[in-house]
């Protein structure tokens, strides 16, 4: 298992102290807990009881052993650094981290996400316990690194690029929007993302609501002693009562990621333009518009824990029954349309909060 380690030997309240501690409450309440439940012994860097040079240890576990487990919270060098190493391997490689504190350059790759709370360490367990199950028995695409690094180890020939076409340069920088009709197309994509968002917050709502009732009538079926036909009927019933909020979730889900697409490149113009101006003469609304991304970036990231915990749940939908199985993968296809977003929304706030900073100094 790679991770932050800290300083277990600074005082209390130093950040040291903290990074070990959180890092250790992650280690023995998910990882440690989700291993044991497969057969498998996690061992930290700081818990590697052979004699030796630690760096040269760790090296070597990270070329050998048939599963790593990295906690990316907070982007830790060392991590991110053994991280790349591992990925070269090609061998099972699962990520976990807290959400709200992923390094976005990695968010690409399926990450597991927790909340520091009793209840989001336990589903991170379960989630963790399942993408073991299923990597030890079926093992992992190869990622970009993977593929990039064999295709180098066998000699195989690098793509030739061509030189761009130039042609229509002019022609396309006629085409260019200029800074109004940028700002009026963010405005617009802002506010469908706003509007996506307000019915996802509805789809989960509603969803909650009647999963909470379905639950009620399954714990009294339970305790009447009834057969499992009487519990299929009410499986049959759940299913069919969250279709339509499921189906919005999903619709949603995929237009805020449509959205998200077509509006990315024009807010990093944008920041860049309010960045590297300076402040007189910075476009009209500039900020308002820094605090729209912050607000955004802050909702998004509360509806996404909220989301995160269904998408935990929408998993284990199939083995219970076939009729949920269509459920659970359009929440697992909201997760994950609403994950890729939220990672670019991430970049968006941390640029609004540096130019903050920058013009309060």
């Amino acid at each position: 298992m790679i991770g932050p380690i800290g300083n277990k030997f600074a005082p209390i309240g130093d950040p040291g102290r903290q990074i070990y501690e959180d890092s250790l409450q992650v280690f023995e309440e998910v990882i440690q807990a989700a291993c044991q439940k497969v057969g498998i012994d996690p061992v930290r860097a700081d818990q590697i009881a052979v004699a030796g040079e630690i760096t040269e240890q760790v090296f070597r576990h990270l070329l050998e052993d048939d599963v790593v487990i990295a906690d990316v919270s907070n982007g830790n060098p060392n991590v991110m650094y053994e991280l790349g190493l591992r990925h070269t391997t090609g061998r099972l490689t699962i990520q976990i981290g807290e959400f709200g504190q992923l390094p976005f350059d990695i968010t690409a790759i399926r990450t597991i996400q927790f909340s520091r709370s009793p209840r989001g360490l336990i589903d991170a367990r379960n989630e963790l316990e399942r993408a073991l199950q299923a990597g030890l028995l079926d093992g992992q695409d190869p990622l970009t690194a993977t593929r990039v690094w064999r295709d180098v180890q066998s000699g195989k020939p690098e793509v030739e690029l061509s030189p761009p076409d130039l042609s229509d340069a002019t022609e396309s920088e006629d085409d260019a929007p200029g800074l109004l009709e940028m700002m009026t197309e963010v405005e617009d994509g802002l506010q469908s993302m706003v509007d996506d968002a307000n019915t996802i917050t509805e789809a989960i709502e509603k969803i909650g609501m009647v999963t909470e009732l379905s639950g009620a009538e399954m714990e009294k079926v339970n305790q009447s002693g009834a057969p499992n036909s009487s519990r299929l009927a009410l499986v049959a019933k759940y299913a069919a009562n969250i279709k339509d909020p499921v189906e919005k979730l999903e619709e949603a889900s995929t237009s805020f990621a449509a959205h998200m697409s077509s509006i990315n490149d024009g807010v990093k113009a944008l920041l860049q333009i309010i960045q590297t101006a300076d402040p007189d003469d910075r476009p009209e609304g500039w900020s308002e518009f820094l605090d729209q991304l912050i607000s955004m970036a802050e909702s998004s990231r509360e509806g996404m824990e909220g989301l995160n915990s269904f998408g935990t749940a929408a998993e284990g939908m199939g083995s219970l029954s076939r009729q949920l199985r269509g459920p659970g993968k359009k929440i697992n296809g909201a997760v994950a349309n609403m994950r890729k977003a939220i990672a670019d929304i991430d970049a968006w706030e941390r640029t609004a909060q540096s130019i903050r900073k920058a013009t309060e100094a």
